[in-house]
């Protein structure tokens, strides 16, 4: 019923979560959101933030009756074989750009977009081969290492309604799921997931027992982890842009945080590019 992406080595593992409380797997951290230190109104037109060290800001426009609010640049170029795809606004949070390949063989790159009601459509990879019928892409996300595919899920569920995944505030990006759509007294309703092959159905469990759990103390049962194999933590190396080089193009990250490859300052005119041409980089 539901089709996922390629598989990877530590695709399966990583999806299905067994260290997390069944509860909050829908959820994972990530180091995507900035932790600003000033009030930010980037709904507004005239706002401009103050001077971010490492980064330009690149002013927001009105297009079709509609506010584009701005973002930030890195003063760096990007690597070579990737492009910067910009950051942008949660209402009030900000979730920071990063690089992606240029290409990505099977796959195209989605351009992000703002919605009319001012939500957020992340660029993604979406597969170049069409999905089933009656199916529609999910978008995958960046956590700030490493790309998390997308998978096809159904356009409508009888009794259901899918509710759009997105960052908060804290930097914990909450995947979407199928929430039904008559609430049940005394319920609460912990959403599925999608485990890298399959949905995991979400389910409803008694308000008591959802609020007495404790995540942290949480251990899984023996046999969860099986499997699971043993690879190198994946942490934020800084990689020299010959070492890039040096890897096939199959092999390369897919994206990259913006601070993990040394490269040269920008020294040329920054390349806006698509819908943004309509922008203006402010120097602050």
């Amino acid at each position: 019923m539901y089709y996922g992406p390629p598989d990877y080595y530590w695709y399966r593992s990583y999806y299905t979560r067994w260290w997390c409380h069944p509860y909050w797997r829908y959820t994972y951290p990530t180091w995507m959101v900035v932790d600003l230190w000033f009030p930010a109104y980037p709904w507004y037109d005239y706002w401009y933030p103050p001077y971010r060290n490492g980064w330009v800001w690149v002013s927001g426009y009105w297009a079709r009756g509609w506010w584009h609010p701005g973002y930030w640049r890195p003063i760096y170029r990007a690597p070579r074989h990737y492009l910067y795809v910009p950051g942008y606004w949660h209402r009030n949070t900000y979730v920071e750009g990063y690089y992606r390949s240029e290409r990505r063989r099977g796959w195209g790159w989605v351009d992000g977009y703002y919605l009319d009601d001012g939500n957020r459509i992340p660029g993604h990879w979406r597969p170049q081969r069409a999905g089933p019928d009656g199916y529609m892409w999910e978008p995958g996300f960046f956590d700030g290492e490493t790309w998390i595919d997308g998978f096809w899920r159904p356009e409508y569920r009888s009794n259901y309604r899918w509710v759009s995944a997105y960052f908060d505030g804290d930097g914990v990006y909450h995947g979407g799921y199928w929430m039904p759509l008559r609430d049940q007294p005394g319920k609460v309703w912990i959403p599925g997931w999608f485990d890298g092959k399959e949905w995991v159905a979400g389910y409803w469990v008694d308000e008591g027992e959802y609020l007495s759990a404790d995540p942290d103390a949480w251990e899984p049962p023996e046999g969860a982890d099986d499997g699971w194999d043993e690879v190198e933590a994946r942490g934020r190396v800084v990689l020299d842009e010959a070492i890039l080089d040096d890897m096939p193009e199959d092999d390369r990250p897919v994206a990259l945080p913006v601070e993990a490859v040394d490269t040269d300052v920008v020294d040329e005119p920054v390349d806006r590019g698509g819908d943004l041409e309509k922008n203006t980089i402010d120097t602050p």
